[in-house]
């Protein structure tokens, strides 16, 4: 996505604030998608956001989704960032380039995590899921919109991935061998996706760092980025939160010291299990495989994007989405190797 000026972000900051005046605009990096921006006034923030929509095709379709979501919150007691309007009663602004931008209010004392520093953190976090499920739970799934078609599907994300192989040439497909050998050796497993479970309102993009701790408590504040808030299954949802919590290594580190935390495992795990009626029967016994699942999906497309050319994800060196593959590659064969852990461990809180 090309950059954009001062001149035309003040513009559309005014589109949300009409009054504006005498604001600071910070570029904020972090986030693979989007193009973000602090919005800084001298006694409050806003988050400012330019909508990839190469990656998000249907951007009314994913305000749709969220709006529908913060409607079930009314009376809970679970809060996440509130979305601005226009002075049209709209939540998007289009420009005449054809960008759409939203713009919600900045969660003060906040602070998020690449990778859980403790165990607390991590059962913060299983507590926040938790709460998250429970509200959404209420929801009524045929209210809102699949933007983003098969987004966790594995049977299309391994033809995607199938079609960059053969486009593929030889010198990179070469360089991809570490990443290809831990994907083919987990391939079975991944394809005997868990059968008959109910489809909920799922976040589909759990990292820990879309989780938003109180910078002097460590209490779990909400989740934010909910532009992949849709319909999936709850071990969609676990695994994602997972890869990041009970990891060593974080996503998009060159050095790779891949290791299963288990005792961030475990905390995260007796925090999702504080309501033990969050899920059903069938759900808790499918969230091991998405341990393992989750990071595989990840490491796929990541390797995809690298075979293609770094087409999708914003990268800062070449083989980033190489490296990044071949993180998640190795963390989803770790998770592996650790179902029984996790099936005892979740049978252990409940």
């Amino acid at each position: 996505m090309e950059g954009i000026d001062q001149k035309n972000i003040e513009n559309i900051v005014r589109s949300f604030l009409p009054q504006s005046k005498n604001f600071e605009v910070i570029p904020m990096t972090q986030g693979l998608i989007n193009d973000s921006y602090k919005i800084s006034f001298t006694d409050q923030a806003y988050f400012l956001q330019r909508l990839n929509t190469q990656v998000f095709k249907h951007p009314t379709g994913l305000m749709h989704n969220i709006v529908q979501w913060q409607k079930s919150l009314v009376h809970a007691s679970y809060h996440c960032p509130i979305f601005l309007k226009t002075l049209a009663g709209n939540y998007l602004v289009k420009t005449e380039q054809g960008h759409y931008w939203r713009m919600q209010n900045y969660v003060s004392k906040a602070i998020a995590y690449d990778l859980a520093p403790n165990a607390s953190i991590a059962f913060e976090a299983g507590k926040l899921l938790n709460d998250f499920h429970s509200c959404s739970k209420k929801t009524d799934a045929s209210m809102f919109q699949t933007h983003i078609p098969q987004f966790q599907d594995i049977s299309l994300r391994w033809e995607q991935f199938q079609l960059a192989f053969k486009k593929a040439d030889a010198t990179t497909i070469t360089s991809a061998k570490y990443a290809l050998e831990k994907l083919y050796s987990l391939q079975e497993f991944v394809f005997n996706t868990p059968l008959k479970l109910p489809e909920r309102i799922c976040h589909n993009d759990t990292k820990l760092n879309n989780m938003l701790f109180h910078k002097d408590s460590g209490k779990a504040l909400c989740m934010v980025d909910l532009d992949t808030l849709m319909p999936g299954y709850a071990f969609y949802d676990f695994g994602d939160a997972l890869r990041t919590i009970a990891n060593t290594w974080a996503e998009g580190a060159e050095e790779k010291p891949v290791a299963f935390r288990k005792d961030h495992a475990l905390a995260f795990i007796k925090g999702l299990c504080s309501n033990p009626k969050v899920f059903s029967i069938s759900e808790w016994e499918s969230l091991p495989f998405g341990a393992v699942y989750m990071p595989f999906i990840h490491g796929l497309r990541a390797l995809t994007d690298y075979l293609s050319g770094n087409v999708y994800y914003k990268v800062r060196y070449e083989l980033e989405n190489l490296d990044r593959a071949s993180g998640l590659l190795d963390f989803a064969t770790v998770a592996n190797s650790q179902q029984a852990f996790l099936k005892h461990a979740i049978q252990e809180a409940l």
